[in-house]
């Protein structure tokens, strides 16, 4: 049976709890959205789709061979965005500092997992956090209103330590998706991996 993946990287308390509290501050100036749940923030490396279960040891595999090339490295974030643009919003993101490790680490997963047979992404890799989604763009205001407002929203100044990617399944329901760590990988191949 498929399941539903994806590699990530954990966020720090300290950064889950900003990114709570700039969800909040989106609704209170108007902007309504579906956010994902407390404990589903996280930054994707990159989504697999839908995959069938006998590949799930191959895959954890890969990410540890990439990971065990990399050390431990951390990251801040830096702005508020959106996708397609801030004027017409679909998805409300934290940007994160572009640092060596992380792109050294995203990388090597890409390249590992091509292997498997998995396309590397046309997109060049830009790191963020996703925030929130819109399904419709605000329509009760202009498009400048609704740039200003995300404009006026301020990152959480908060550092993340990585020390581990995980590799993660996802499921999607009427509530929204629940992510369940499958595995939990070291970075710089100091420990054992941890099948969860």
């Amino acid at each position: 049976m498929p399941v539903r993946m994806f590699i990530a990287l954990e966020l720090s308390a300290a950064l889950r709890k900003g990114i709570l509290n700039l969800t909040a501050e989106l609704e209170r100036r108007g902007i309504r959205a579906s956010r994902p749940g407390a404990g589903t923030h996280h930054l994707t490396l990159k989504f697999l789709g839908d995959v069938e279960e006998a590949l799930i040891p191959d895959i954890v595999a890969a990410v540890a061979r990439a990971a065990s090339a990399v050390s431990p490295f951390a990251f801040d974030t830096l702005s508020v965005g959106a996708f397609p643009s801030p004027k017409r919003p679909r998805v409300v993101w934290v940007g994160v500092e572009p640092v060596d490790g992380l792109y050294e680490l995203q990388e090597a997963i890409e390249q590992e997992l091509t292997v498997l047979g998995f396309p590397r992404e046309r997109r060049r890799f830009k790191p963020h956090i996703t925030i929130a989604r819109l399904r419709e763009p605000p329509r009760s205001r202009d498009d400048r209103e609704t740039a200003g407002i995300l404009a006026g929203l301020v990152a959480p100044d908060e550092r993340t330590w990585v020390e581990e990617v995980e590799v993660m399944k996802s499921t999607l329901t009427g509530g929204g998706a629940i992510h369940e760590r499958l595995a939990v990988v070291p970075l710089g191949g100091t420990r054992e991996c941890v099948r969860q």
